[in-house]
């Protein structure tokens, strides 16, 4: 397993890890819920950036080696955020469908996080080699999703009015930044300004 993959599973397994330190050592906050839910969400979204993040940085420095991690890292971002989404549901709510329903339709935050994570879903099933040869272009057009879902996540944290918002507001620079790469005239810009170089060095070695 190459160790960028590795270094990935083990980023990924140290909430899990910190968590159950806390658990066998009875040093969970009394408030179980919010911490479990805010933590689980931290982290989703730390994941599904970082993977957003792979196609503008392969793109601004021509470099590949990083795409093999980009998958692993929606994954787990898709799974944290599903336990924050269970969390919320069975911590918060106890599983009360009444009461869900009803914070998801009086608050907005909850409306647009729940979006998100509804446009994930297809991103996650389909994110294996298999389903990507049985959809071929389709597969690009379908995980073009994220480009939605990603800011809506931002948007849910940020309409949830935490006290400490540095870290989601950070967030949000980096999406917008990485963004600009992604838009096609930019996109082709980089590509030229790439080709300029690797001519020279042509035209050089048959010169020489």
């Amino acid at each position: 397993m190459p160790w960028r993959n590795l270094l990935v599973h083990v980023l990924a397994s140290l909430p899990l890890l910190l968590t159950a330190y806390e658990y066998f050592t009875g040093t969970l906050p009394i408030v179980l819920d919010r911490h479990l839910v805010i933590r689980f969400g931290a982290v989703g979204l730390a994941f599904l950036i970082a993977s957003f993040s792979i196609t503008p940085l392969s793109l601004l420095t021509s470099k590949t080696n990083l795409k093999p991690i980009r998958r692993p890292l929606g994954v787990y971002g898709f799974c944290y955020i599903a336990l924050h989404l269970l969390a919320y549901a069975w911590l918060s709510n106890y599983l009360d469908w009444a009461l869900i329903l009803r914070d998801i339709g009086e608050r907005r935050a909850m409306s647009v996080g729940l979006l998100a994570f509804v446009l994930l879903i297809p991103l996650a099933l389909t994110s294996t080699n298999g389903w990507q040869k049985r959809l071929g272009k389709r597969w690009k057009v379908l995980h073009r999703l994220v480009y939605f879902a990603v800011p809506l996540s931002i948007l849910h944290y940020l309409w949830l009015e935490r006290d400490i918002r540095d870290w989601v507001l950070v967030y949000t620079v980096l999406v917008i930044v990485f963004f600009i790469p992604r838009y096609p005239a930019i996109r082709r810009a980089i590509a030229r300004a790439r080709q300029g170089p690797q001519l020279a060095v042509r035209e050089n070695k048959d010169t020489g």
